[in-house]
């Protein structure tokens, strides 16, 4: 009897130490941006709808597929689009730039297939090139069938490939700057009207560090949240499908995984970088996200190309750097030269300065 109450007081610490989020929620999942590490997951690979968050993907292959300068006229089609609105109206001119805003804002139905139309022709062949791009990073049990997540039985994800799908947009600074922003105004081109856009996203004013990302609710998908968040330098990604607790269940998911993580600064903005034939400095600083504890070998690739376009100037951009753990590369920075060049070396000054660098790499 003794030996029965240690296995079920063990059994009970055991389960009491393992964090239980998003209690509500159908499927959840944290994912840290730089490597894409899995933090958290419930349920995340199980297939469900998604609702509004499906924008995200709207969002980046609009990026991927167009001008922020173009134009886009209001089809009717686009228009009458039923559910959340940007309250577009047939013939309406708006940058693609403004649109973007009226889709991740206002969570614009219509603001979605006036960019579709406008990319692709049709909302059809701009859903074909979302799923290329699901597939293309590795979302591989997320469909699409329309570009604003009105229900479907064959449009659906889950809360990994979201969170995937998010890292992937995430890495697109313009992508960033939207769906970091509370208020827009956007421009009717052709009338001079503007339409005042507003973000339902209530963690950014209520999260500390909240850099986005989405919200998403129909009746079939119940309440859908992406937030990404960033402290210390770490990014983080939470997710969760069905959870009528979202904006809660948020803030616990990332408050108990940040402190996981630390971050280890690899260069500064105007170290040496370790190029044999010029001398080159470090654009910016670059911080590695480290789970508390570990020390991974960082290395360092620099993509510079072969031969130069001079002259060169202090400070010009010559190339960039990779930082890679376990061959993934985790985050790159722009390398400039340190000093004004202004015609190639010699082959014999070449050879010189790549034994220098060689002789040098030996004695580290």
């Amino acid at each position: 009897m003794k030996k029965l109450i240690c296995v079920l007081a063990a059994i009970c610490c055991i389960a009491a130490a393992i964090p239980v989020h998003a209690e509500n929620s159908r499927a959840a999942c944290v994912l840290e941006m730089q490597t894409g590490d899995v933090v958290y997951e419930k349920n995340s690979v199980e297939r469900l709808p998604m609702a509004s968050t499906t924008k995200i993907m709207t969002c980046i292959t609009a990026l991927d597929n167009s001008q922020l300068t173009d134009v886009v006229t209001v089809s009717h089609n686009a228009a009458i689009t039923e559910g959340s609105s940007a309250y577009i109206e047939e013939g309406n001119q708006l940058s693609m730039y403004d649109m973007l805003f009226g889709l991740m804002l206002n969570s614009g139905n219509d603001a979605a297939v006036a960019i579709a139309e406008h990319i692709s022709g049709s909302v059809d062949a701009f859903v074909e090139l979302m799923n290329q791009k699901a597939d293309e990073i590795g979302a591989k049990n997320t469909h699409f069938t329309n570009p604003n997540g009105l229900p479907d039985p064959d449009h659906y994800t889950t809360a990994y490939d979201l969170a995937v799908i998010t890292r992937y947009a995430m890495q697109n600074q313009t992508f960033r700057e939207i769906v970091g922003t509370i208020d827009f105004n956007g421009l009717i081109i052709n009338t001079g009207g503007v339409l005042p856009f507003h973000n339902h996203n209530r963690l950014l004013s209520e999260y500390p560090g909240c850099i986005g990302v989405k919200t998403g609710y129909t009746d079939a998908a119940g309440r859908c949240l992406v937030t990404a968040a960033t402290r210390d330098e770490v990014t983080l990604i939470a997710v969760t499908l069905n959870d009528n607790d979202d904006w809660n269940d948020h803030k616990a998911m990332l408050d108990e995984y940040f402190p996981e993580y630390s971050a280890k600064c690899v260069v500064h903005a105007g170290d040496s970088a370790p190029y044999s034939d010029y001398d080159a400095v470090y654009a910016q600083d670059f911080y590695a996200a480290l789970r508390s504890n570990a020390d991974p070998k960082i290395k360092v690739r620099l993509k510079i190309p072969s031969k130069l376009n001079f002259p060169v100037a202090k400070g010009e951009k010559i190339g960039y750097a990779e930082f890679v753990i376990d061959n993934e590369v985790i985050g790159t920075v722009d390398v400039c030269s340190a000093n004004d060049i202004y015609e190639a070396m010699s082959f014999g000054e070449r050879f010189k300065k790549r034994m220098r660098h060689l002789w040098n790499m030996v004695l580290l």
